[in-house]
């Protein structure tokens, strides 16, 4: 039987009851006593698993510290890669004179987690590289200045292959992946004004030290601050596509899936070079709370909408990006709660309104980032941790996207007013993808890209899966891990249909059942 579409009434009554729920602590989905939840029959909860319990994985998270209880953590939601940094002006701070005690310690501790670095090589360092001298002072204000980059001078670039040489002599034997610069398309990091020509040059002649020291190591270059096809063609023509084996990305945006526009034109610039190489997403994430340092997005903000954006980017870059690594930022960040920036060129109408992030600015550059998904200082874990923890457990390498042709029908809009046939414009179209297993079991996470919103009341739809064979597939629900029944009917035509099932604002995950593990 068919969902009638529910009046305002209703609406506002499901709404009161909601809230009541969070704040009372009861699941959405049933009462303890009863089995029966809003999206069906619950038949169990997913099952976390260790770092160590998982042979591969694409999904990794940047730990934010080095402390040993924190990568611990990270390894108990279940990551297989975390971003770690060798910074050349913190390891050589006196010419020719390494210190390696902090890298030792951070890399030994993910290894021995069951998490795989990839280490990023960056900063210019002060002993060899000009201080830049131009620069909006208002920029500075907010970014800092990074000295000019070792392609600058030739006396430079030698200091830094020296670097690049001792890091991955002292290293070749546990780490294997190593990323050249940060985010070399933006000033900030650059020290000048961004040129591809110009970092292609130090990702080929960096590549070629690393290789040259340890063969079989894997090189990453881009690191790009946003997806950026002109940039990549740019540093790929200088030599660069010939000698690396991965191209990483950070792309913050408050809908992740709007990175998919320049992921396809990423991927025509990558396959002209090198059709061999791999795309990453290195470093993104999107804060629980308005006030954070850094990235900020645009609202509504909170740590449901964290939860579910993190969902979405998981399964926006693997599939629709076809990246073979998604990196969430972050686990924690140390910093003081309470911290406000100065800012030396406020308006009269900032002191009305608060003060704007203007040309991509950030609007703190101190405080607490709130991307993390444990909560400052408490450590507490955030429904973005547990939301992640739940995907880690479910889809790991044996998963493999796999496109095929799929429909939705939408039966009730729920709160999404305007879905359906009438609206043919993103964001409005659910996104569906699909995967299928070493074993040839399928999996499909289908979800509406609108903004996320804290509470809302789902829609109805029937998906129509074309080419794919269920036995006794679950519906979960990875914000909170609890699993269930769901109905499915097959067509002649060799068409699944998952009839009357719940549409969000995230990821609902449809898997065989004997390929999840519930307690």
């Amino acid at each position: 039987m068919r969902h009638k579409r529910v009046n305002h009434i209703h609406r506002r009554r499901l709404y009161v009851f909601l809230a009541a729920a969070v704040l009372s602590g009861v699941g959405f989905f049933g009462g303890a006593e009863s089995n029966q939840g809003e999206y069906g029959e619950r038949i169990g909860t997913v099952r976390p698993r260790h770092a160590r319990t998982i042979v591969s994985s694409p999904w990794g998270i940047q730990t934010g510290s080095l402390q040993e209880r924190h990568v611990e953590l990270a390894a108990s939601i279940g990551v297989k890669w975390t971003r770690l940094s060798a910074s050349w002006k913190e390891i050589e701070s006196a010419r020719g004179v390494y210190d390696w005690e902090q890298t030792d310690d951070a890399f030994a501790t993910a290894i021995q987690n069951g998490i795989t670095p990839f280490i990023c090589l960056h900063v210019a360092n002060p002993l060899y590289c000009a201080e830049r001298r131009t620069r909006d002072q208002r920029e500075i204000e907010v970014y800092g200045s990074n000295p000019l980059p070792p392609t600058k001078d030739p006396a430079a670039l030698r200091a830094w292959l020296a670097f690049v040489q001792a890091t991955v002599t002292r290293y070749k034997n546990t780490i294997r992946y190593w990323e050249v610069w940060n985010e070399p398309n933006h000033w900030a990091y650059w020290g000048a004004e961004p040129d591809g020509d110009e970092y292609g040059l130090l990702l080929r002649e960096t590549a070629k030290m690393i290789k040259s020291v340890d063969p079989s190591a894997k090189v990453i270059g881009g690191a790009l601050a946003g997806l950026d096809p002109e940039f990549t063609d740019d540093f790929l023509s200088e030599g660069a596509a010939a000698v690396i084996d991965i191209i990483t990305f950070h792309n913050y945006a408050s809908l992740p899936e709007e990175r998919i526009y320049k992921a396809v034109e990423t991927w025509k610039v990558i396959e002209k070079h090198n059709p061999t190489l791999e795309l990453w997403q290195g470093e993104c994430g999107f804060p629980s709370h308005s006030s954070t340092r850094d990235y900020r997005g645009t609202s509504p903000w909170g740590p449901r909408i964290q939860a579910k954006w993190l969902l979405r980017q998981s399964f926006t870059d693997v599939y629709f990006c076809r990246a073979t690594l998604s990196n969430y930022f972050k686990l924690v960040h140390l910093g003081g709660r309470g911290e406000m920036p100065k800012r030396s060129f406020m308006t009269a109408l900032d002191s009305i309104l608060g003060y704007p992030e203007r040309n991509g600015s950030r609007v703190k550059s101190v405080g607490v980032n709130e991307k993390c998904i444990l909560e400052n200082p408490t450590l507490n874990p955030k429904p973005a941790f547990h939301a992640y923890r739940n995907l880690c457990a479910v889809f790991d390498g044996r998963y493999k996207a796999k496109p095929t042709r799929t429909t939705v029908e939408i039966i009730d809009a729920g709160s999404f007013y305007g879905i359906g046939k009438e609206d043919d414009a993103f964001p409005s179209i659910p996104l569906v993808s699909t995967f299928q297993a070493t074993t040839g079991s399928w999996m499909a996470a289908y979800w509406l890209p609108w903004h996320p919103q804290e509470l809302i009341e789902k829609a109805t739809v029937d998906l129509r899966v074309m080419g794919v064979a269920y036995a006794d597939p679950v519906l979960v629900d990875l914000l909170d891990g609890n699993a269930y029944t769901i109905q499915m009917s097959a067509g002649a035509d060799g068409t699944i249909v998952f009839h009357d099932i719940p549409l969000v604002d995230y990821p609902l995950l449809i898997i065989e059942r004997s390929e999840v593990e519930l307690e």
